[in-house]
């Protein structure tokens, strides 16, 4: 009985973690793409963007979670949604084009080596780890949703649904 509850309570605590919502300005954010070009959030003042705070290569699931995402592209744009990566590393230039060449990735893949945005977007844990975060931001820079835990994401209709509800009117 006494596992029960640890495992209900941890489960919980998960959740609320991985879900939240918040009505507050976005931070201002710029990262470098793995090509060397600099964006920021004034690079899509007309777009909603979903920030996808991931942990690098090495995640698998990570990886699978950045090729779900590039499967349903088509279903970010018809919202009218831009999606940036944004890893504390990022490998060669090589690797990185194999990667996204394999998973038929054309969003941005950015690098926070200081783990700047990580920070400024609550997407590190309380040792300064990287959790794993999705962050979408309006065109007024407002967060509509964020979820940042241990756990990713995999299931790409979760996070579209997740979308849809806030961004409906």
């Amino acid at each position: 009985m006494r596992l029960q509850i640890i495992t209900f309570t941890i489960i919980m605590m998960m959740f609320a973690a991985s879900v939240t919502q918040a009505a507050t300005k976005a931070p201002s954010w710029s990262a470098r793409a793995y090509d060397g070009e600099k964006l920021s959030q004034n690079d899509y003042e007309d777009a909603h963007v979903l920030l996808v705070f991931y942990r690098g290569v090495q995640c698998v699931h990570c990886m699978e979670q950045l090729a779900g995402i590039a499967k349903h592209a088509d279903e970010f744009a018809e919202r009218g949604i831009k999606v940036v990566a944004i890893s504390h590393e990022l490998p060669s230039q090589s690797t990185v084009e194999r990667i996204r060449r394999a998973n038929d990735i054309e969003f941005p893949q950015c690098t926070d080596p200081n783990l700047k945005m990580f920070s400024d977007f609550e997407s590190l844990d309380n040792r300064r780890r990287e959790l794993h975060g999705l962050v979408l931001i309006d065109p007024s820079r407002q967060v509509l949703w964020k979820s940042v835990s241990e756990g990713v994401i995999t299931n790409i209709d979760k996070i579209l649904e997740h979308c849809d509800e806030n961004m409906s009117p």
